[in-house]
């Protein structure tokens, strides 16, 4: 089972699979469906390649997320977890906390937990986290430089969420470096045609992979997500 076979569509982007181990970032803008991107891959994937993924999300609750993806038609996988931070969030709010210490303990709990067979997990999102780091930004840099390489090193692939337009500062959203020690870069917008708002994906990086970097029309159909055969934007 391949990655880019868990979307329909998806294989007309890709010419070879996103290697495993690789740290991917999903970028976008509100609206571009990153959080929906990035479940229905996972959750594909994994019921069909019979592994085991944990979804980690630091803003919306658990049901709410589910309640989500329902909406869009996108199904879940029974072996796909759902770590819902938001409690947690709530009650250290006022408080230096170490999230990435954090999220790395969860991850080794659910790799104990299923072994080799735990094999990828995303992140949503990452200027959450950042949002629960009281942190200067060259020091932001270096932990999500430590983060991203302990989870190479665990040999999972991740997806990164990541929102767009925002500045570095207090709290930062972004800290303009996400891209580059990532192992990929996969960037969701929106075009308006004529009276129509439509989506598209690019990927902008993918290191070891054949890819098109043009962007594809995608849509969420009756059926979850999917990219549609042969539109893109010139």
């Amino acid at each position: 089972m391949r990655f880019i076979d868990s979307i329909d569509g998806l294989n007309q982007v890709f010419d070879t699979d996103i290697p495993k181990k690789s740290v991917v970032i999903i970028t976008g803008g509100e609206g571009t469906v990153k959080s929906g991107f990035t479940y229905s891959l996972m959750s594909n994937y994994l019921e069909q390649s019979g592994e085991f993924g944990l979804y980690i999300i630091l803003e919306q609750s658990k049901q709410s997320h589910v309640e989500n993806m329902e909406s869009m038609g996108i199904k879940s996988s029974k072996n796909l977890m759902i770590a819902d931070i938001s409690d947690y969030r709530m009650d250290y709010s006022d408080e230096k906390i170490d999230i990435i210490d954090f999220i790395a303990k969860t991850v080794e709990m659910y790799k104990k937990r299923f072994g080799d067979k735990f094999s990828t997990i995303a992140l949503d999102s990452l200027g959450a986290m950042y949002s629960l780091m009281f942190t200067a930004p060259h020091e932001l840099r270096r932990e999500t430089y430590q983060l991203f390489e302990y989870i190479r090193r665990e040999g999972i692939t991740s997806f990164i969420i990541l929102g767009k337009h925002d500045c570095i500062g207090e709290n930062a959203q972004t800290t303009g470096m996400e891209g580059y020690i990532a192992d990929g870069l996969i960037e969701l917008g929106m075009k308006l045609n004529q009276n129509d708002a439509l989506r598209y994906l690019r990927v902008r990086k993918m290191r070891a992979t054949k890819h098109s970097m043009r962007p594809h029309i995608f849509r969420i159909g009756d059926h979850g997500i999917e990219v549609i055969e042969g539109q893109i934007f010139d």
